[in-house]
């Protein structure tokens, strides 16, 4: 336990400015509830495979939000793919018409609190890639990644937009920096180069 802290305060502070820390008091608590978490059945993530790439990462993204019926979304590998203070927007048309700048837990909160799991009518859920283009240059890179939504092990496709990952590499791993959304219901289809018909 004592090493798993160490490493989270070094992860804490590498990526979340000494401005963004009152004292050493609160970075102290921070560093605790990051470790006690991390100790809490989640010390298996992040999976070395998940964060080899950034083809690795988005594919790691999308399988950690795919659940079966009556299972809960995988948040512990989620949250394991991205830097403390990552942003992730949605379109606006899940957004009541208003632009929304989510944090990882915000947007696990919305995606729990939209879920009725166990209940009469949960179907489960899947999101995956159809087509990734990634662009690299040395330990930046961006992936546009036209994905599909549909029920678990249903063909039906219901959604299909495109994320756009923002992507580092430090201490020898992957990271999401953020990601931006849009779908077809507000933008139209999607383009024939980014795999769209």
């Amino acid at each position: 336990m004592k090493r798993r802290l160490i490493f989270t305060h070094e992860l804490l502070l590498r990526f979340v400015p000494m401005s963004r820390l009152p004292n050493t008091r609160f970075a102290a608590t921070l560093c605790l509830l990051f470790g006690l978490t991390a100790t809490n059945g989640y010390a298996q993530y992040p999976d070395s495979s998940d964060v080899a790439s950034p083809e690795a990462i988005v594919t790691a993204a999308y399988e950690a939000i795919m659940r079966a019926p009556g299972e809960n979304y995988n948040w512990p590998r989620f949250r394991s793919l991205f830097i403390p203070t990552a942003n992730l927007i949605p379109n606006t048309e899940q957004s009541g018409g208003q632009f929304t700048v989510l944090s990882t837990e915000d947007f696990i909160a919305r995606a729990d609190a939209g879920t009725n799991i166990g209940g009469p009518n949960d179907r489960g859920f899947a999101e995956e890639a159809v087509h990734n283009i990634v662009e690299q240059y040395g330990d930046i890179a961006h992936v546009f990644s036209h994905y599909q939504k549909h029920f678990w092990e249903d063909d039906r496709i219901f959604g299909r937009g495109i994320n756009t990952f923002q992507l580092v590499k430090n201490d020898g791993r992957w990271w999401i920096v953020g990601i931006a959304w849009d779908e077809t219901t507000g933008a139209g289809p999607i383009p024939q180069r980014y795999g769209g018909q």
